[in-house]
């Protein structure tokens, strides 16, 4: 449970492994139409919900006389620049991720212009390598330095620098878009299938064992490094064998269903877990105890649908309406929505 925090390390790799799926063909030949279809699809898909949530809890600080210092940071979604991680999870701590992931956003034009030339297996795994290489030597340089022993709340920690700060976050990022890559470029090769699903499961059971390690728990290498390349295999194993028994169930309608509203569900569980007092599996544990975390468990599901159905959904068709970018007939379906959302969530923001 207090692993949790690792889901945004699988969240932003993910996110890379989508948009490379459905924009690095396209990208290839960038044009001002391009770009502004997609900072539009972009902005539909994350922002509405986001700002929603944010006014709301602006307000509710507000309503009780409690400071709102810095809510414009939050606004323009820029609070994870912040070097005061009390500025950067005020609010709505999970949101600091979404300024992250607009950050990230950004970037993805131009890592493909970067990395359009890697076009076959040999150049696409070594800069993979490259990349965890150099994460893993951003890591040891803050181990090595003392600084991953400094208070989370300090600006020169690990915690603020491997991570909330966006910049060090395209790691994970670039290795979902190669992992990505790897993806189309072994899609069909029948043992590729035949492996998928033993690297699915071998990446799912080092996640585990990398979450249950007491030595791992808030450690440097915890805060990105850990989970960034097991993450990254475990996505493409899934989408390399789409037959496999986790494939499947992740197809389920109610599942996908999750999936898509998990972005909602990402926003509002940590102020909804504290109106509902939950969360207190340390206190005690008892059926009843079992029974009102599921209950409530159930009730922050129902409340993420409805903010999917209500608003998530209509506003970002909406928006791509409103600006041009859809006409509500497109090829491929997923490129009006794409499952980026926060798939895992944090059961409690890191704060101190």
């Amino acid at each position: 449970m207090e692993s949790g925090y690792m889901g945004v390390t699988l969240f932003f790799t993910l996110s890379g492994f989508v948009l490379a799926i459905n924009y690095f063909e396209s990208f290839r030949h960038i044009s001002g139409r391009k770009l502004w279809q997609y900072s539009v699809a972009r902005f539909a898909r994350i922002y509405p919900l986001y700002i929603l949530i944010v006014v709301y809890m602006i307000d509710r600080q507000h309503a009780f006389g409690e400071p709102i210092s810095g809510w414009w940071e939050h606004v323009f979604a820029i609070q994870a620049w912040d070097p005061n991680i009390y500025h950067a999870y005020s609010f709505d701590a999970p949101s600091w991720s979404v300024s992250v992931e607009l950050f990230l956003y950004a970037c993805f034009p131009l890592l493909v212009l970067v990395l359009a030339r890697l076009r076959t297996l040999r150049s696409t795994l070594p800069a993979a390598g490259l990349v965890v290489l150099a994460m893993a030597a951003l890591t040891t340089w803050f181990v090595v330095t003392g600084r991953a022993n400094l208070s989370w709340a300090d600006p020169e920690s690990a915690h603020r620098w491997l991570y909330v700060t966006p910049l060090t976050r395209l790691g994970d990022f670039t290795l979902g878009i190669l992992a990505a890559r790897l993806y189309a470029q072994t899609r069909g090769h029948v043992r590729v299938a035949q492996v998928g699903g033993l690297l699915a499961a071998i990446a799912s059971v080092v996640i585990v064992v990398l979450m249950a390690w007491p030595s791992n728990l808030y450690s440097a290498w915890s805060w990105d490094l850990a989970y960034a390349l097991p993450a990254a295999v475990l996505i493409f194993g899934l989408a390399a064998a789409p037959l496999s028994l986790p494939a499947r169930m992740l197809s389920i309608p109610i599942v996908v269903l999750l999936g898509e509203a998990s972005y909602a569900f990402y926003l509002v569980h940590m102020p909804a877990l504290g109106y509902f007092g939950a969360g207190r599996w340390a206190v005690a544990t008892s059926p009843t105890t079992v029974l009102y975390e599921a209950l409530t468990l159930g009730a922050i599901l129902c409340l993420a649908v409805g903010l999917h159905v209500m608003v998530e959904r209509p506003a970002r068709l909406y928006i791509r309406r409103l600006s041009g970018s859809y006409s509500g007939r497109v090829s491929n379906p997923a490129a009006i929505a794409e499952p980026d959302a926060a798939v895992a969530t944090q059961t409690r923001p890191p704060i101190i």
